[in-house]
């Protein structure tokens, strides 16, 4: 039975892990993209503030954890 649980946690951090480097490659892609919007088309304010939103809402969820913070003793997330 412990080695189930030990296997089910196992598969939990990779499956985060995977998710935490696919984001980790979606924030640097979308840098790139705001570097070269912001030193070519220096009048697109409007899309930078877009990507920074995008990029602020993938850096809350999956870096700093908040649903953590909401959840309950018994809940795990």
């Amino acid at each position: 039975m412990e080695q189930k649980i030990d296997t089910a946690m196992d598969t939990k951090k990779k499956e985060a892990y995977q998710v935490g480097i696919a984001v980790f490659i979606l924030l640097i892609a979308f840098t790139i993209g705001e570097y070269w919007i912001g030193s070519i088309a220096v009048a697109w304010g409007w899309a930078l503030l877009i990507i920074s939103v995008i990029k602020a809402f993938f850096i809350i969820r999956d870096y700093m954890h908040l649903p953590r913070l909401f959840a309950g003793d018994e809940e795990e997330i």
